[in-house]
């Protein structure tokens, strides 16, 4: 089948052609019954007069029609749950095709180091340089494996945190030296601008989750040599901490979606790119719950991506 004419035989298009049908039976119906209601009363009148001293009544139409509308609302309903279980079983195939990829792929490269390391004799900067490069694919797996685990949480809002006063300048230049690697390796220019260091009460390893996330989008979904800049100043009542970068930036209709779980940009540029759409669905929940937002901006498709962290200056803590 030509996928011109399989276009059509999309279950919305079955659902709307189903909806129209109907409406047009019932219009067609009503139609029919008014304009035949002379030739009914001529043929009544002639077979028993006295059933021409009943009045029209309406009651049995307007049942009727109710009746019809609720079919047609019970036919809405049941497309709009089938809808619904369809695209979360999509969801879950995308889900599990990317993260088969996702764990594949580092146990694949550290199987390759090890059995370099047993047969074969390798100069001591090569091991180094293969115990580094197993380090980073290991870290990538246990980030991976937390996001997993933190997003099969029955209610993410309601994940325990450990608040701790830190000193935000200390905990984002901590962040970024242990992704320093990864920078140096992507070729990144990053610049950092603190402005404003509040100690605010945050859970430590929970913003460190959100923290890494953002970088790591941002060297994901952007080519080698991007220009990254990070800034921490308070604006208002709030301490904001943004990332700014010079990547492949997102659609303005992507936008909204962009925190949902499992939501991947689909596109040219994104579908070579690893990643099991997990990890700013759960970057919001967790600034949520340090009653926080997570932003997000883009002018479009080539021109970047701006995140934003703002936790409010109401958790800081003073003399600290």
């Amino acid at each position: 089948m030509r996928p011109k004419f399989k276009s059509l035989f999309h279950p919305v298009i079955i659902f709307i052609g189903v909806q129209i049908a109907w409406v047009i039976l019932m219009a067609i119906g009503i139609d029919w019954y008014f304009e035949r209601s002379a030739e009914f009363q001529e043929f009544a009148r002639r077979l028993r007069p006295d059933l021409l001293a009943t009045k029209f009544d309406w009651i049995v139409l307007l049942e009727g029609s109710f009746l019809m509308l609720t079919i047609l609302a019970g036919v809405y309903l049941i497309f709009v749950y089938w809808n619904k279980q369809a695209k979360l079983n999509q969801m879950q195939s995308n889900f599990v095709s990317s993260v088969s990829h996702e764990l594949k792929s580092p146990l694949a490269s550290i199987q390759l180091y090890l059995e370099t390391l047993k047969y074969q004799d390798v100069s001591k900067e090569e091991t180094q340089d293969f115990i580094e490069t197993m380090l980073a694919d290991t870290e990538r797996l246990s980030s991976l494996i937390e996001n997993i685990l933190e997003a099969s949480k029955s209610d993410p809002k309601s994940m325990e945190l450990k608040m701790l006063p830190v000193k935000m300048d200390e905990f984002l230049n901590e962040t970024i030296q242990g992704n320093e690697s990864r920078l140096k390796a992507k070729g990144c220019n990053w610049e950092v601008n603190i402005v404003d260091s509040p100690t605010l009460l945050i859970d430590k390893r929970m913003m460190g989750m959100v923290f890494n996330n953002l970088l790591g989008n941002a060297l994901r979904y952007s080519p080698s040599g991007l220009n990254l800049k990070i800034e921490m100043k308070n604006s208002g009542k709030n301490c904001e901490i943004r990332f700014q970068d010079s990547g492949i930036g997102i659609d303005k209709k992507d936008l909204k979606k962009l925190f949902r779980k499992f939501f991947r940009v689909q596109n040219s540029q994104t579908q070579n790119i690893e990643g099991a759409g997990l990890g700013l669905f759960i970057s919001k929940e967790i600034v949520k719950s340090h009653k926080g937002k997570l932003k997000v901006f883009s002018e479009g498709i080539g021109k970047g991506t701006t995140f934003t962290v703002v936790l409010p200056l109401g958790s800081a803590v003073k003399n600290f």
